[in-house]
């Protein structure tokens, strides 16, 4: 009977990783590019990410300091963000990709000479315009790839892949610096030149020709399309999403080292902890995104993330974070493809890049807000941040889930066009399917 029940739950598995393996998403060679490209860049980003302010701080710097080097890194990738995707929209989409993980490559070999702490700052400033180049262009090209009705599932895809960089890239950093700081930044440097190789040897030129040669539409009609409501929803939930960022760059590590007694490998670890469900959970959440009213994922599995955020407030033990963290990364599987497929629904052909551009954009000024608000917060708690951190995201979901579902009940026939302006234009999804 117990082999039988195994037997069980192995079939029911099964089934289930073949039917994501099966998915649309899994047979899209553009698709699968990028997704391969974006975990080959950001595998570097994740290993410095866990050592990246003990190294500062073994450098001297103070928490001031390092609250500085995260607003400058937020501060610059808020500026560039729009700019890079107007760039990316009217030059191309790879080109813009190169340059950022490029300066990418570069930026993280200048950290090794540095010895002046206030130097970190203006190398995080540099890192922030570099990051700003990446995702958007390859959210845009994506969005371009691949038909309206299947995006929730592509962004379930290419969310495992970014994911599973800080599924590999923390804990690998982790490994290393223990070794000594230094040794992350070096692993950094090869990860992104294997990931340059990746994106010159994988994405496609796209032809970006005529829509430098063509008419652009009028400021007025684009702002509309860069503000419209549904839009403005995403935005919303964006800002409270990257409040968590913001505490992310400045005080995860320093809160589980010096409150939860980790080490620098388990800090790695918990990183690992909360992508290594997510990776396998986010190609199922776009699956139910394409099936499902979006709102729906969007309000229930946000919402839940609310507890969660009260629970690492309370905290006293690692190994309990690393659980927490694991259980949030399923949660957040379920919502962010269901953000991301809106998102794309009403990016049109010609502002798609910086549409990306302005979603990352106000996510980091809800990064920025909590970068400085969370500092003295923790000064005078540590547990403070957390409790503020879930009130402010669960109203954002609030406010910006309802927004999004009052749009579906419309019923405005913005997919269709939206499906009638992907066949008229020159994508890279043509011929991507085996």
């Amino acid at each position: 009977m117990t082999a039988n029940k195994r037997y069980q739950r192995t079939s029911v598995l099964q089934h289930l990783i073949k039917s994501v393996l099966d998915s649309s998403g899994f047979r899209n060679r553009t698709l699968l590019a990028i997704s391969f490209s974006v975990l080959g860049a950001y595998i570097g980003t994740a290993m410095i990410n866990p050592v990246r302010v003990l190294y500062a701080q073994e450098h001297g710097a103070s928490l001031p300091i390092i609250g500085a080097m995260a607003s400058a890194y937020l501060v610059s990738d808020f500026l560039f963000g729009y700019p890079l995707g107007w760039l990316a929209d009217r030059w191309g989409r790879k080109q813009v990709i190169l340059i950022g993980m490029a300066a990418q490559a570069l930026l993280s070999a200048l950290y090794l000479p540095v010895s002046d702490p206030v130097l970190f700052i203006v190398l995080r400033f540099l890192e922030g315009i570099a990051a700003a180049s990446l995702l958007p262009a390859a959210r845009a090209l994506l969005i371009d790839a691949v038909p309206v009705e299947q995006q929730g599932e592509a962004f379930g895809v290419f969310n495992a892949f970014f994911n599973a960089s800080f599924l590999l890239g923390p804990a690998l950093g982790g490994l290393i610096a223990s070794l000594g700081y230094s040794w992350a930044f070096i692993g950094a440097i090869v990860i992104r030149l294997v990931g340059i190789v990746l994106v010159v040897l994988l994405i496609r030129n796209e032809p970006q020709a005529r829509s430098r040669n063509a008419k652009q539409p009028a400021l007025g009609s684009v702002f509309k399309e860069l503000f419209a409501w549904p839009l403005l929803a995403s935005y919303l939930i964006a800002f409270g999403d990257y409040l968590y960022l913001g505490f992310d760059l400045t005080l995860t590590p320093v809160w589980m080292h010096d409150h939860l007694q980790a080490s620098v490998a388990l800090i790695g670890l918990t990183y690992t902890a909360w992508a290594v469900p997510n990776t396998i959970c986010s190609p199922l959440g776009g699956k139910v995104a394409d099936r499902r009213r979006r709102s729906t994922l969007i309000l229930i599995f946000g919402l839940a993330q609310v507890p969660l955020y009260f629970l690492y407030g309370m905290l006293s033990q690692a190994l309990l974070a690393l659980l927490l963290f694991a259980v949030h990364g399923i949660v957040y599987a379920f919502v962010q493809p269901a953000i991301d497929a809106h998102l794309a629904a009403f990016s049109g052909n010609h502002v798609r890049a910086r549409i990306q551009g302005l979603y990352s954009t106000i996510g980091l000024i809800g990064a920025f807000v909590g970068s400085n608000l969370f500092i003295p917060l923790y000064l005078v708690n540590f547990r403070f941040p957390w409790f503020m951190m879930g009130l402010c995201y669960g109203l954002c979901i609030l406010v910006g889930g309802l927004i999004i579902r009052r749009q579906e009940s419309k019923n405005l026939p913005r997919s269709q066009m939206l499906q009638e302006d992907q066949a008229k234009a020159v994508t890279l999804g043509s011929g991507s399917h085996l």
